[in-house]
């Protein structure tokens, strides 16, 4: 941890091309900032890796502001409020938002969520399967795909951190048969045994991947969740079923890219089959109070039953958070991937 009065930041120093070099980022230290009225100050405790940061750091992100050159990297993360100008957030209340790869963040009070402490998990719980990720993961499959019991599922991105909560989600919900789609013999080795799939396709392995999508799922799918977009997105187009769904919940593919991938070349299968394809974000179900409560409870009992698991990778070291961040675009890491800020703050289960 810095020392009072310090507050440590990563800046974006140029825009990176490709992945994130330590020479794209600069490591700064500023005064602690003060809340104004209406605003709250956060300690962070935890920082949350996530891939649409590379895409932020892009002069057009395809969706919100970009970071500006000079400016912090922004992310989400879970801390302590330690000082508050508004009646809704006090001193004390572990909170989890939008923050920064930084040791103190400000901002208006709204924009930071109580972290729901009363389910009794260690915190970095709460960045996982009863945070965002849950979130995430629960509002996609329910919420926007409406899988209904009895369906097929394919899932991208099926060993991460979202994608290995959707496999087991599916199979509670009585999923009738569900597809994952990794990169790796061992990812996909973790989605099978680890997080409820029938069976995982190995993206990288030299066959096609429309082929190996058709034999998974001879009969077709009813519901794709899409977390990387892409050449798989446009082979998971060409097995959609009438009146299929597809909930895209991100587009890794493109994050970082010198040359953006090309668009599916065959969304025409959608207005044959009376498909659908539906973007999301977690934002919109945080807007939902009462939704963002009914999911977490789902989460809790499942966990509770066994019948959730989720996988943590947390790290530690400030200093090295873009070396941290770039294993998610390595894969050399497993569970949810978190830079713990101080190593007596939290503590893995």
């Amino acid at each position: 941890m810095s020392a009072p009065g310090a507050n440590r930041q990563w800046l974006l120093r140029r825009r990176p091309q490709g992945p994130v070099t330590t020479d794209d980022l600069e490591l700064a230290s500023t005064p602690v900032p003060s809340p104004a009225d209406g605003e709250a100050l956060v300690r962070v405790k935890l920082i949350c890796m996530d891939p649409t940061i590379r895409n932020f750091m892009d002069p057009d992100p395809g969706y919100g502001v970009p970071i500006a050159v000079g400016g912090v990297i922004r992310g989400m993360i879970l801390g302590e409020v330690i000082a508050s100008r508004h009646p809704s957030r006090r001193a004390g209340d572990p909170v989890w938002g939008f923050g920064a790869w930084s040791d103190y963040v400000v901002g208006p009070a709204g924009q930071f969520f109580p972290v729901p402490t009363a389910f009794g998990y260690p915190l970095p719980v709460y960045t996982h399967a009863l945070g965002t990720i849950g979130l995430t993961a629960h509002y996609g499959l329910f919420a926007i795909a409406g899988l209904r019991e009895g369906e097929t599922v394919l899932v991208s991105g099926a060993a991460g951190a979202v994608g290995s909560l959707v496999g087991q989600m599916a199979r509670i919900a009585g999923a009738s048969r569900v597809v994952g789609i990794a990169g790796g013999a061992e990812k996909c080795r973790r989605a099978v045994e680890c997080y409820g799939y029938d069976a995982c396709i190995d993206y990288k392995a030299a066959r096609p991947l429309t082929e190996a999508i058709g034999e998974a799922l001879p009969d077709g799918v009813d519901v794709v969740f899409e977390n990387v977009g892409g050449a798989i997105l446009e082979a998971s187009l060409d097995h959609v079923r009438k009146h299929g769904r597809v909930a895209l919940c991100g587009m890794i593919a493109r994050y970082g890219a010198k040359e953006l991938p090309p668009g599916p070349s065959n969304l025409w299968n959608l207005v044959v089959n009376t498909a659908r394809i539906q973007g999301f974000l977690v934002t919109d179900i945080l807007g939902d109070a009462a939704r963002a409560s009914a999911a977490l409870r789902d989460i809790d009992v499942w966990i509770r039953d066994g019948r959730l698991r989720y996988d943590l990778d947390v790290r530690s070291g400030f200093e090295h958070i873009p070396d941290i961040f770039n294993c998610l675009f390595t894969g050399t890491h497993q569970g949810r991937l978190v830079v713990q800020i101080d190593d007596q703050d939290a503590i893995t289960r």
